[in-house]
């Protein structure tokens, strides 16, 4: 029973939760600072008591010396306690406080009523004083554990303080009445104090718990920042800070190596089977990098189909070679999606570095970007390690970009002009406008190295407009039947307002819509389908002819064949060069010239280069040709001559 009211008297905290675990270590620690004082208070308190009284009891216990021995061995054991004892080890130690204070405050109140008893006057006035002293004191010290705290006032000031009211010494009576009230006091005191200290252990506990709740979410946001959701593995921004800790000398790598590898075919498989079946073989090909690499590289998705690694301790080409090879050898085989098989195949850029070399992350991953261009360019899963010599692109593009930002880009950028020629009459039916550059330091730069470059700088669709309305107007001056053939970047042909602003530069140069053939690539449409269908209706219905060029290069152009309506098909030169090679190429060539007549569409052979091309091609039935066979681009002098000109013989033999 009596131990049933100790636990319900100890409110030291449920440790059950958060903050009746809080609670319990601030009692605790508390305690722990003040119990060998106490201790030390009472010997001090009870040794004052047996001096003023005179001596021992009758049955010859020396209390001072006992209780001190006992002090001493509390002190001992409180100073011992471990710092991190666990929760359940405070509360026992915090019950048996309940206990010893209990035991204590009975045994001097015993002793201090057994001297009042025997002695009158002034030594029951020294009695009163001195246990009330250690019943106050005791408390004070206590006071993190009220349970504790209440005892030495109920059980020792207050009955001592009754026990002295009985006294005859008016003195003793009015001290021990003083007493009474001091001790009552203090048990409100400590009520007060018990309530205002849980309430401030239970706000840091609050404060503790949004502070854990802020840092998880914290954390929880860096993890968000540099994980890439797809693959689970560290996001470019998180790879380039591994990187920059390489280049500094932070990590233990005294060398390593970058690696850039992007999918072969990538695209191809999202258009034809889908983004989720891209995605899952995104999944798989970073789990296979992540298992080849092994546990020392850090692997990571940059973005799209591209990934790199940061492979550690790599000394050197021939190394950084042998290792990405040994990791493309692991990942490049067949992977089973949805009861398809797909081959995973990649290409690998590597540049290595030494740390606190003073290259940066960006230029090393420009480094393994080139590598990686050489790799796409020797082929389908191959790796490229960096070299001095593949730096010279590099430098040329900069070039490059640079010079398209300058303000005078339009007078340096200018036109020639291919025909196309009627291969039945040799008649010139249309003349294609080529853009040509020249400059002082790079030399000739061919718009197939220029325009992507100037896409990317966003620069493309000013310099495209220039051209074309310079082209327009140039294209005025010919025979009326010699068309203008344009070919229309991305910018250009998926503009909301493109087919109206298109149309308004044809009126003011005073061209028919009649005499403009739109060419326009496969790459082109891509960009945004819907919006260049829409144009290139609209271009169709005031009278322009619409041109799908580069037919035979893409992956996808039969498709657009059906999507689209097309007036002419521009053949890509490699299907005539593989023509002329071998018979299957013959037979291709044949075939998709058949195609387009079966559909009621034109076709052109571009790159005829060679009497034995012009002659396969007027016997398959190709309506018409253009290349360096027939006649080289000119400029518009030239070409506005030979536009008025009575066209070529064509000799087919």
């Amino acid at each position: 029973m009596l131990r049933m009211l100790v636990r319900r008297f100890l409110d030291a905290g449920e440790i059950e939760t958060a903050a009746g675990r809080a609670l319990v270590e601030e009692r605790y620690t508390a305690l722990r600072r003040q119990i060998p004082i106490i201790y030390v208070l009472i010997a001090v308190n009870l040794f004052g008591l047996q001096v003023a009284s005179g001596g021992v009891l009758e049955f010859g216990v020396n209390v001072p010396s006992a209780v001190a021995i006992c002090a001493l061995f509390r002190i001992a054991q409180w100073l011992r306690a471990s710092d991190d004892a666990d929760h359940a080890v405070m509360l026992r130690r915090m019950r048996q406080t309940i206990w010893l204070a209990l035991a204590i405050c009975l045994f001097v109140f015993l002793w201090c009523h057994v001297l009042i008893q025997s002695r009158e006057g002034a030594v029951s006035m020294d009695v009163l004083l001195f246990g009330s002293m250690t019943a106050i004191g005791a408390a004070y010290g206590l006071s993190p554990l009220p349970a504790a705290a209440r005892l030495p006032l109920l059980v020792l000031a207050l009955p001592l303080a009754a026990v002295s009211s009985l006294s005859t010494d008016l003195h003793t009576v009015g001290a021990a009445l003083s007493i009474s009230v001091v001790a009552l006091l203090l048990l409100r005191l400590l009520a007060v104090n018990n309530s205002q200290f849980q309430a401030v252990v239970e706000s840091r506990s609050i404060i503790a718990r949004q502070q854990e709740l802020a840092e998880g979410a914290r954390q929880e946001a860096i993890h968000a920042a540099t994980t890439d959701f797809l693959t689970g593995l560290p996001n470019r921004r998180a790879f380039v800070a591994a990187l920059d800790a390489a280049i500094a000398g932070d990590s233990k790598m005294a060398s390593f190596a970058v690696g850039i590898l992007d999918l072969d075919r990538f695209k191809v498989v999202n258009d034809t089977y889908g983004h989720a079946t891209g995605d899952e073989l995104l999944r798989i090909a970073s789990k296979r990098l992540v298992a080849a690499a092994g546990k020392k590289a850090v692997v990571a998705r940059l973005g799209g189909d591209e990934f790199g690694i940061l492979l550690p301790d790599v000394h050197g080409t021939a190394q950084a070679q042998r290792t990405a090879d040994a990791i493309l050898a692991a990942v490049c085989r067949p992977a089973d999606v949805e009861g398809r098989r797909f081959l995973i195949s990649l290409c690998c850029g590597v540049a290595t570095a030494k740390k606190a070399s003073g290259r940066s992350p960006s230029r090393l991953l420009a480094d393994a970007d080139l590598a990686l261009y050489e790799a796409k360019d020797r082929s389908a899963g191959r790796v490229a390690v960096f070299e001095g010599w593949m730096e010279a692109p590099r430098r040329r593009r900069a070039q490059i970009e640079r010079a398209l930002q300058l303000a005078d880009l339009h007078e340096r950028v200018d036109l020639v002009y291919q025909p196309i020629i009627d291969l039945n009459t040799g008649q010139v039916i249309a003349n294609e406008a080529l853009a040509r550059w020249t400059d002082d330091e790079l030399g000739e730069i061919s718009p197939a190295e220029f325009v992507p470059i100037a896409e990317q700088l966003n620069v493309i669709g000013d310099l495209s407009d220039h051209l074309m309305v310079k082209a327009f107007t140039e294209a005025a001056t010919w025979p009326e039947p010699v068309r203008l053939s344009f070919n229309f970047s991305a910018i250009q042909l998926c503009g909301q307002d493109s087919a109206a602003a298109l149309l308004d530069a044809l009126d003011r140069a005073k061209l028919p819509t009649r005499r403009l053939q739109v060419e326009v690539t496969e790459t082109a449409l891509l960009r945004d389908f819907d919006r260049a269908n829409a144009n290139l209706a609209l271009l169709r219905e005031a009278g322009a002819t619409i041109v799908l060029d580069d037919f035979g290069a893409g992956f996808a152009s039969i498709g657009y064949l059906r999507k689209l309506r097309f007036d002419q098909i521009k053949l890509d030169g490699g299907l005539l060069t593989a023509a002329i090679d071998n018979s299957d190429g013959e037979r291709l060539l044949m075939a998709v010239i058949g195609l387009c007549d079966a559909l009621g569409v034109a076709t052109v052979a571009e790159h005829v280069e060679s009497e034995e091309q012009l002659k396969l091609l007027v016997s398959l039935g190709c309506g018409a040709g253009q290349g360096f066979w027939l006649q080289r681009p000119m400029s518009a002098a030239e070409c506005r001559r030979f536009s008025q000109s009575s066209g070529l013989v064509i000799d087919t033999g």
